[in-house]
């Protein structure tokens, strides 16, 4: 299938690697399908709307930038979670280019099922963020 996108041209892609949101991403509910690409080689990725070619987001795991989460076993109700190994913590990036610096949305990350693709955003509330988030040295 091919994909138009705003940052990457056209890409030819199999709809065995689209990741399904399934009520979509906060503000972004109407789009349900995307993509992971790799951005130069490096610890962060794109998560690439495959329906809108101008919507995308820069990902990376947590541990990148010196967090892990705890997450609660029903939080992989959801996207049908039956293996633990099969989730996959993703969290969005914001890149300020003005003053050299990132800003993690720790409070939203990614949970995604590698073993059906299906994928969402939790959004934690500030008194439970404590207790599921804690910092580590970074790899």
């Amino acid at each position: 299938m091919q994909i138009e996108t705003s940052r990457f041209g056209t890409l030819e892609l199999g709809e065995d690697v689209f990741i399904e949101f399934p009520w979509g991403i906060p503000g972004f509910g109407n789009l349900k399908r995307y993509v992971l690409l790799e951005h130069r080689n490096g610890p962060f990725q794109w998560l690439q709307a495959v329906d809108d070619p101008a919507v995308a987001f820069v990902v990376c795991a947590p541990d990148v930038l010196g967090y892990r989460y705890a997450i609660p076993s029903d939080k992989g109700e959801p996207i049908d979670l039956v293996q633990p190994d099969d989730l996959g913590i993703l969290i969005m990036v914001c890149f300020d280019r003005e003053n050299k610096s990132l800003r993690p949305h720790l409070r939203g990350p990614l949970l995604l099922n590698a073993s059906n693709r299906k994928a969402y955003q939790w959004v934690i509330d500030t008194p439970e963020l404590e207790q599921v988030l804690e910092s580590v040295e970074r790899p």
